[in-house]
């Protein structure tokens, strides 16, 4: 595996802990939890910034284009160009379905705290 692939590996968990995490912390540690937050916050967003920097650099972005760099490959011209007009709706559909999920997340929280 290549250095790029291990820190989508390690941010996939992270990201997962930053957004489940900060209610229970907060709840259960008080201030406490917040510095365990913040410190779990600091360290996902290092690797979400090494990977946009690499991203940004092979000027990689859709899945597609992803996909085809860690197999090794390169997509032709007209693939290149016909996955740029695909990000702009990309971009939108991600947004709402990050929103979403942040949504129910936040419910699923609420709901829990209350029962308990």
């Amino acid at each position: 595996m290549n250095e790029e692939v291990q820190y989508g590996v390690i941010l996939t968990p992270l990201l997962i802990l930053v957004t489940v995490s900060p209610v229970p912390l907060v709840v259960f540690l008080g201030y406490y939890g917040l510095i365990a937050f913040g410190i779990l916050f600091v360290v996902a967003m290092y690797f979400a910034v090494k990977i946009e920097k690499y991203k940004k650099n092979n000027n990689i972005q859709t899945y597609r284009e992803i996909m085809a760099f860690v197999e090794g490959k390169r997509l032709d011209e007209i693939e290149k160009a016909k996955e740029y007009g695909k990000r702009p709706y990309q971009k939108v559909l991600s947004a709402l379905i990050g929103g979403i999920v942040a949504f129910f997340i936040s419910v699923m929280f609420m709901w829990l705290l209350e029962r308990f």
